[in-house]
C-alpha cells in the first residue's frame, strides 16, 4: 500500500486560487489536488459556453498552477469547445504538463442539448499510481465503476455540481453508502468526490465533498458545512 495526499478544493465555482490558499496548498505538499465540476469556467460565459480564448487562458492557468504547486492537478470541469461540439471535461496536469483528459459520459439534464457527452473511460498515471476521474452523474451507472476496475484505476476523482436538497443528514449518510462505498466496492479503487459551494453565481449548490473506501466513508462533510469553502487534505491509501 501506497500513503498519498489528496486535497480537495471545496470552493465557489469560477474563482481563483489566493496566494494564501496557494501558500497552505504548497506547504502542504499534496501528490493530488482536485475541483469541483464547472470550477474552470468563466462567469460571464456560464457553465454551458465557450471561446478559444477563454479555453487557452484555463490551459495556462491549470499548467502554471501544477507547476507552481508542484502537484497534479484535476482540473474540475471546464466547458471543451471542440469541432464545433461543447464537452464537459476535466483535463488532468502534472506538474505543468497535461496528461489527458476526460469528458463525461452521463449528462445531467440541464447539459442535455447543450452538452455533447464523451464516448472513452480513461485513466492516467503518476507517483506510480494508476488513477482515473468520473463526473458527476457518471456515479448513476455502474458501467462506470466497472469500466475503471477494468482499466485498473486504483483512485479514481469525482468533479461534482451537487444540488441543494431538503433532506435529513441520515438520507445523505445512506446515499453516500450506496452510491460511492458501493462504487468503491464495484471499481475496487478509492473514491474521492469533490463539490462547489453555493455563491451568487450558483447559490443552489451543496457541497458534499467526501473520500469513500471500499469499506467505509473515510471522510465526509458535515450538513453544517456544505455551504463552507473549505480547502480539505486526506490521507489516502492506495
Amino acid at each position: 500500500m501506497t500513503t498519498i495526499t489528496t486535497a480537495l478544493y471545496q470552493y465557489p465555482l469560477g474563482t481563483q486560487i489566493s496566494h494564501e490558499n496557494a501558500a497552505i496548498i504548497k506547504g502542504k505538499k499534496p501528490h493530488f489536488l482536485c475541483f469541483p465540476e464547472y470550477f474552470f469556467v468563466n462567469r460571464s460565459l456560464g457553465n454551458h459556453s465557450q471561446t478559444p480564448h477563454n479555453m487557452r487562458r484555463q490551459h495556462t492557468r491549470l499548467s502554471i498552477m501544477s507547476r507552481e504547486l508542484d502537484t497534479v492537478v484535476i482540473g474540475g470541469t471546464m466547458p471543451e469547445l471542440a469541432d464545433g461540439l461543447l464537452y464537459n471535461t476535466t483535463y488532468v496536469y502534472d506538474r505543468g504538463k497535461q496528461l489527458g483528459y476526460y469528458r463525461k459520459r452521463t449528462l445531467f439534464f440541464a447539459e442535455e442539448g447543450k452538452i455533447t457527452p464523451g464516448d472513452e473511460f480513461k485513466v492516467f498515471e503518476a507517483y506510480g499510481i494508476r488513477f482515473g476521474v468520473l463526473i458527476c452523474a457518471d456515479v448513476f451507472k455502474d458501467e462506470s465503476f466497472l469500466a475503471m476496475k477494468e482499466l485498473g484505476a486504483q483512485l479514481i476523482f469525482i468533479p461534482t455540481f451537487s444540488l441543494k436538497r431538503e433532506e435529513a443528514p441520515e438520507e445523505k449518510f445512506k446515499r453516500d453508502n450506496d452510491i460511492f462505498v458501493r462504487g468503491a466496492q464495484l471499481a475496487d479503487a478509492v473514491l474521492v468526490k469533490v463539490c462547489g459551494v453555493k455563491s451568487p453565481y450558483k447559490d443552489f449548490l451543496q457541497a458534499r465533498s467526501l473520500v469513500a473506501t471500499k469499506d467505509r466513508v473515510q471522510y465526509r462533510v458535515q450538513p453544517d458545512e456544505e455551504d463552507t469553502a473549505m480547502i480539505i487534505f486526506q490521507d489516502i491509501e492506495v
